[in-house]
């Protein structure tokens, strides 16, 4: 008899953290706009090795919220 592993559903993960590039891609801005949007700190942000930045999707979406013209 062979040995059988059991194989799990994987569930998706909800990002919490997203690149510059899905953060442009999300707001459909430049990387001027998202530089801007970071320098004024309006969007959160954590910066490592300062090279690589990642964006706080909930952040993100607060300042979409902000910005809604109703």
């Amino acid at each position: 008899m062979g040995r059988h592993k059991k194989i799990g559903k994987v569930e998706p993960v909800q990002k919490i953290w997203l690149s510059a590039k899905e953060t442009m891609a999300y707001l459909g801005c430049s990387d001027k706009l998202l530089e801007k949007l970071r320098n004024n700190a309006e969007i959160s942000f954590s910066k490592y090795n300062n090279r690589t930045i990642w964006y706080d999707l909930k952040s993100i979406e607060r300042f979409i919220e902000r910005n809604r013209v109703v």
